[in-house]
């Protein structure tokens, strides 16, 4: 559901990880100083998740990551000096994000995650997240399958036994469980930086695994789950309603007032809603999405077939030198590169 962007620059990053980890379990450390690298290292937390920066950092970026995978589990420990806006789709596991420092803050997708909050994502649907100006953002993130916490539904506040957390949902953690979680965190990400062959070790490795689902499960059934506000319903169905109206007509360039007399709601509160979900205005969401499109029948094309010119025109572009521009800011390449490359 991400779109996502190719030919990254080379990563600015300088990283250890342990050569003698199984395919079972591994750990790396890395610093950055390009959000870019940082976000793609964050999607390898959960390969598939595809997070990406939206806009650049005002400033030089700064930023840390300590990854670990182990028993069925995928940990990231990191810090933002300057925390940016992502958008990432988290498929299918169970993905659990929350702060490790006090005094800090990040949106995702309409609400504040901070202090005892634990924010789990709705599986499969594309997630904004972002911090208020100049923030930095430290955060823990857990992934885990779905089947580790079917047997703990009936346990967890505001979960269903059939299909435990198949919805978005912010937790209250109790102060004390919080607290253990989060020294919990920072001790394995030491051990990351520090001590990697640890994590290489099948009894230290089970044995991590288990306190952290531990400590995790003990902040989700003996917390609350905070209530969403009526605005975050009504503009997850706006949203929904919106994509629906692009899927329908993927080849149209609609005017903002096409789109909301389809959607049927004002342009503020449509804009409104696509920057608290999708991380960007309405238009801009749909020129990406038909850009998204071009490029997807580009690398499916035959170069000797083809013309840039006819599937530009195809999804509604017409202005071919403002298309060309948006196209390369979005890919890192041209239009006919693309096409050139076509995937076999």
């Amino acid at each position: 559901m991400s779109p996502s962007r190719h030919n990254p620059r080379p990563p600015s990053i300088t990283m250890t990880s342990d050569p003698s980890s199984e395919p079972s379990s591994r750990s790396s450390f890395a610093t950055f100083t390009d959000p870019e690298s940082m976000a793609l290292a964050i999607g390898d937390i959960n390969s598939g998740a595809k997070p990406l920066p939206l806009g650049r950092a005002s400033r030089r970026f700064d930023g840390m990551l300590a990854r670990a995978s182990f028993s069925g589990l995928n940990l990231g420990m990191g810090r933002f000096a300057q925390g940016i806006a992502q958008t990432a789709a988290i498929p299918g596991v169970h993905t659990f994000m929350f702060a490790t420092e006090p005094g800090i803050m990040r949106r995702v997708s309409g609400r504040k995650l901070f202090g005892r909050h634990i924010f789990h994502f709705r599986p499969n649907e594309r997630t904004v997240t972002g911090s208020p100006p100049g923030m930095p953002w430290a955060f823990g993130i857990v992934t885990m399958p779905f089947e580790r916490l079917t047997a703990h539904a009936p346990d967890l506040m505001g979960a269903g036994a059939a299909t435990p957390l198949d919805d978005d949902r912010m937790f209250v953690a109790p102060p004390a469980a919080m607290n253990e979680l989060v020294g919990l965190m920072n001790d394995i990400s030491d051990v990351i930086q520090h001590t990697p062959g640890v994590i290489a070790e099948p009894l230290p490795a089970k044995a991590m695994a288990g306190a952290v689902v531990d400590k995790l499960l003990a902040c989700l059934s003996q917390g609350l789950v905070k209530p969403d506000g009526a605005a975050v319903g009504r503009h997850r169905q706006i949203v929904a309603r919106f994509e629906r109206v692009l899927d329908e007509r993927p080849e149209e360039m609609l005017s903002l007032g096409d789109i909301c007399a389809a959607v049927g709601v004002a342009e503020r509160t449509l804009n409104l809603a696509c920057q608290e979900f999708l991380g960007e205005g309405a238009m801009r969401y749909a020129r990406n999405r038909r850009l998204d499109l071009v490029h997807a029948r580009l690398r499916a094309s035959d170069p000797a077939a083809a013309q840039v010119t006819g599937v530009a025109m195809t999804y509604g572009f017409w202005e071919l030198g403002r298309f060309a521009q948006a196209y390369r800011l979005r890919f890192g390449e041209r239009p006919s590169d693309t096409l050139r490359r076509k995937t076999h």
